[in-house]
């Protein structure tokens, strides 16, 4: 397995590790650049996304994502209103930007959660994930509720700690994923401010996806499933407010990892 370096170690060594990481994808994107919002809302409100100021980790922008009760993402053939979900999001396009089926690929960003975040209990709010097109479990997909937890494609879980150690803070986020079928030491990583949380050494891509010309897209803003669980006690669903900021994905740790990038002077992404 590769080693794992928290910003406790040396940035150097981390350089030259990851660097040799095999089998990545090949250059750094900026994320904000190679996503588009999620094609037609419900209604298109202004509130729903935009570049704001004022609120940021890095930098002078930051990306703002709302979304009220009704608000539901469709595409053909697909009403998320109609599916007991709601949505705001921007997607990777077009797919396989970032990575291939077969490679790895780092992601680095940060998200505030406000502290008056409000959980929706056993219905759930998803924040970033990478699905294969045509499937409906993610390969990845970080959940937040009263237990916050990353869910992988094979429906096993890996624990994010408490939703009070998100809320109210920006936390740097750190993601390694690697979409390849077999043969691998490592398939994903998740850091927190430098502190490894999660990770896994059997594929991402589940069995019944491989095999297949997979097209791969990354996904962030606010996802809410099963949004019933909570409107059974509850007159109608919260509003939600989450921020992005420094976006990246690309070939290694360093190119992306917020605080790496802070930590030798590299500029500011949005």
């Amino acid at each position: 397995m590769r080693p794992s370096f928290g910003l406790s170690g040396s940035i150097a060594a981390a350089f030259f590790a990851f660097a040799a990481s095999p089998t990545v994808a090949q250059s750094t994107h900026n994320v904000l650049d190679n996503t588009r919002i999620e094609r037609p809302l419900s209604h298109g409100a202004a509130y729903q996304f935009g570049m704001v100021s004022g609120h940021t980790r890095r930098g002078e922008l930051a990306q703002r994502f709302e979304i009220r009760h009704g608000d539901c993402g469709r595409t053909q053939g697909w009403d998320d209103c109609a599916n007991d979900r709601g949505r705001v999001e921007r997607k990777e396009h077009p797919k396989n930007v970032f990575s291939e089926p077969g490679e790895g690929v780092w992601y680095g960003y940060s998200i505030f959660i406000p502290s008056d975040f409000v959980s929706l209990g056993r219905a759930n709010t998803h924040l970033s994930q990478a699905k294969v097109e045509g499937e409906g479990m993610p390969l990845w997909q970080l959940t937040f509720n009263d237990n916050p937890y990353i869910l992988y494609s094979d429906d096993t879980y890996c624990s994010l700690g408490s939703l009070a150690m998100w809320r109210g803070r920006w936390n740097d986020v750190t993601v390694y994923a690697h979409y390849g079928e077999g043969g691998e030491d490592l398939y994903f990583q998740l850091y927190r401010n430098g502190v490894l949380l999660c990770e896994r050494n059997q594929p991402l891509m589940h069995p019944s996806m491989w095999g297949r010309n997979q097209r791969i897209g990354f996904k962030y803003g606010i996802y809410n499933s099963f949004v019933s669980r909570y409107l059974r006690t509850h007159d109608q669903l919260p509003t939600h407010v989450i921020y992005y900021d420094e976006m990246l994905a690309g070939t290694r740790r360093e190119e992306v990892d917020v605080r790496m990038r802070e930590a030798v002077g590299l500029p500011p992404v949005d």
